[in-house]
């Protein structure tokens, strides 16, 4: 038995010392911040998370690869956008929830494919889109913005709805990246792409995929933040988000190089991040503050996976 936790603990090194980071910050916090440990405070926390979780998911497949995605807020934004607006118009909430994925998925594919196929820079690609998607969400909302969804939508997709789609899309994301053969393949182009071509993987096609998905996760999100607000705004996607997404990602461990990473280790890192911006928040910290300490924490992460990286390669050598 003692052997069997052993290996346990040493294939889930990462996660489990995450685990122990955040029940310590939990149970600190919970004698310092007034209300922190709260049922209502900790759902509530939970259901905000989850945007900014599921959409770290979807960006950790596009780091593997060894790219980069920066523009899925601002395709949540403008897919939500679309959706709200073909709800408000049809009065059809399904019709218009399935349009938020199909937005999503399209922009999303035209990032893989002038990333994949046109050899575009993908931080130049993403950043464009970036300009764009917001520049849809901003046109299409006006100067008036959207009319408020009908309160089925918001009732439908409650804080427990949300946190159940989290958890369902967390555990199949990471299934797909981490235990199945189109898994193995971004893993296999994100250590080595000319490798992985050699050995007959289509990187082209993976690569696009991995961009797809990742849109399709801005999707779910854009519907989530919708719910929130009960409409969608070109301002629900702000630029600083992606710093939330990619601080996840790395204090989840998944490499910015490519060829490391798991979709569970990023979204514990979506907690941290996220029970790090509820203190603030609970706190009264200015937000100036708190993005400072986010930006902190991804250069000390860089950082720790950097000086591991060093030490693995001097003990291969």
């Amino acid at each position: 038995m003692s052997d069997k936790l052993k290996r346990f603990a040493h294939n889930n090194k990462q996660p489990l010392t995450m685990l122990a980071v955040i029940v310590i910050m939990f149970v600190v916090l919970s004698f310092t911040v007034q209300e922190f440990m709260s049922y209502n405070n900790i759902t509530n926390l939970l259901s905000e998370v989850a945007s900014i979780a599921i959409m770290t998911s979807g960006v950790t497949f596009v780091l593997v690869t060894g790219g980069m995605d920066i523009s899925s807020p601002s395709i949540m934004a403008a897919s939500a956008v679309v959706g709200v607006y073909v709800m408000t118009t049809t009065g059809n909430l399904v019709l218009g929830t399935i349009v938020v994925l199909l937005v999503s998925a399209g922009l999303g594919l035209i990032n893989g494919f002038a990333i994949a196929k046109l050899k575009m820079v993908p931080l130049v690609v993403t950043l464009s889109m970036m300009t764009v998607a917001t520049g849809l969400a901003t046109v299409i909302s006006g100067a008036r913005g959207l009319p408020i969804l009908p309160p089925a939508f918001a009732d439908f997709f409650n804080k427990y709805t949300v946190i159940g789609m989290l958890i369902v899309a967390a555990a199949i994301l990471d299934y797909i990246l981490y235990r199945t053969s189109f898994g193995r393949k971004i893993y296999y182009i994100g250590n080595n792409q000319n490798a992985a071509k050699v050995s007959g993987v289509n990187n082209d096609l993976i690569i696009m995929s991995t961009y797809v998905i990742s849109g399709v996760c801005a999707g779910i999100a854009g519907i989530i933040n919708t719910a929130n607000i009960s409409t969608a705004r070109a301002s629900m996607g702000p630029q600083s988000q992606i710093l939330d997404i990619i601080s996840a990602a790395v204090i989840g461990g998944v490499s910015v190089n490519g060829g490391k990473g798991r979709v569970r280790e990023a979204c514990l890192g979506a907690l941290l991040i996220g029970g790090i911006s509820n203190v603030m928040n609970l706190m009264g910290v200015s937000d100036y503050y708190t993005t400072l300490i986010k930006g902190s924490i991804i250069i000390f992460a860089m950082g720790i996976a950097s000086l591991r990286s060093n030490i693995a390669e001097k003990k291969g050598a």
